[in-house]
């Protein structure tokens, strides 16, 4: 394309504002003219100037960007204020933006909150993208999922991707709307189709599980080899599950191992889990319990519960490390602090036998109690070998301490000490 340089900077030069906006955008991409930050600047400033809010609004931009200008908060609200005040949708959104994370201004979540308001009812899909957030989280508002949901939807409409992941999970969670699995799928759809990795995750999900789509193993497939390449580590973790177990691909251990390494490397607690068991099962490499032992233990270290435990087993019998009573019981304390019924059983059974750390009924029953959930055979054997040599009043202060646990650590069981 030819562009008439000479005529537009004399109509810019004149004071036509579309013509000094034109000029600066030019400038700004370098369209058929030698890119130029510091022209692009100059014509953005004379329209905005002149009251241009849309010339406004891009400087007050270019400020939090620092493209073409130092990095400035403070010199973008000035500008992203008075294109706001014009009624400027993208202004406002940004003002919000700044007030919401303080950026050259106090953070202040209501005046974000009333700012995305005023831009969403202008239709811009980001900020209504941001009210449904709000509304979701109770952030500079009260928590009212109705509004999140209907808010989520107008920006889906939109094509917003994350205002469609949102109102999928909403829908399939029956969150704010009646639950409807069909329209959930819908709008994962939609927001994989432009490539958000989180919702083609779900979106596999779905289809491996045939949760308002019909169950297919290929698409499953399909879906979470786009999110797994798209660096998305529960994509990465899933992909390798299914070529380890052949579901929707031939199986291929070499391709398992793959996957679970580039999501382990995202720090992902459960890849780590799976590259041990690879490693402790000899499933795609030679059998090394000291390789799966160091896995386990990055598992474990990541936080994930299950790891734990199978660490402390694995220090309790020195497969893989030196065998360490006590390092197994802090192993097992916690993943049980996590919920982990057979760490909780585990645990039990070794304060009553004082192996790897003090003899100690009470504590014994106490994490025996926890492990009931399991609804274990062993667990309730054990649990009434252990409780017939206590009397009343350790029994007592066992379920008292099982309660106390529960409520330290957030363990979902219920223990009646008064039962």
């Amino acid at each position: 394309m030819t562009v008439d340089l000479s005529s537009l900077t004399a109509d810019a030069d004149s004071g036509d504002i579309e013509a000094q906006l034109q000029l600066a955008e030019l400038y700004e991409i370098g369209f058929g003219i030698p890119m130029d930050h510091g022209q692009a600047l100059y014509w953005y400033r004379k329209a905005a100037n002149l009251g241009s809010a849309k010339a406004q609004a891009h400087l007050g931009r270019l400020f939090i960007k620092g493209e073409g200008v130092p990095e400035d908060y403070v010199e973008a609200i000035r500008w992203l204020q008075l294109a706001a005040d014009q009624d400027d949708p993208s202004a406002q959104a940004s003002l919000a933006w700044c007030y919401q994370k303080g950026m050259g201004t106090e953070r202040n979540i209501k005046t974000a909150f009333e700012w995305y308001v005023r831009a969403a009812k202008l239709g811009h899909a980001g900020a209504r993208y941001n009210l449904g957030y709000m509304y979701a989280n109770g952030y500079g508002v009260d928590r009212d999922d109705r509004m999140a949901i209907e808010w989520y939807t107008k920006a889906a409409e939109q094509g917003h991707p994350k205002a469609q992941l949102n109102a999928g999970l909403m829908y399939v969670q029956g969150i704010g709307t009646t639950k409807n699995l069909e329209e959930g799928a819908r709008w994962y759809l939609e927001a994989a189709k432009h490539g958000y990795a989180k919702a083609q995750y779900n979106l596999a999900l779905v289809y491996a599980g045939g949760h308002g789509v019909q169950q297919n193993d290929k698409e499953a497939f399909r879906w979470q080899t786009e999110a797994a390449h798209h660096g998305y580590h529960r994509a990465q973790f899933n992909l390798g599950l299914l070529y380890m177990h052949g579901l929707g691909v031939e199986q291929d251990y070499a391709q398992a191992m793959k996957w679970f390494t580039l999501a382990a490397k995202q720090n992902y607690g459960k890849a780590f889990y799976q590259l041990g068991k690879m490693h402790a099962g000899g499933m795609g490499t030679d059998t090394n319990e000291i390789e799966a032992a160091k896995y386990f233990q990055m598992a474990a270290e990541s936080g994930y519960a299950k790891a734990q435990y199978r660490l402390g087993r694995l220090y309790d019998k020195g497969q893989g490390v030196e065998c360490d009573h006590a390092l197994a019981a802090d192993w097992y304390k916690k993943a049980a602090r996590q919920g982990n019924t057979r760490a909780q059983y585990v645990l039990g059974v070794h304060y009553a036998r004082g192996q790897g750390l003090e003899n100690n009924l009470i504590k014994s029953c106490a994490w025996l109690l926890l492990s009931q959930e399991a609804n274990d055979p062993l667990y309730r054997e054990v649990l009434q070998k252990v409780t017939a040599r206590m009397d009343d009043e350790q029994i007592h202060e066992a379920k008292k301490l099982a309660h106390n646990i529960q409520e330290e650590y957030g363990i979902n069981l219920k223990v009646r000490v008064n039962q």
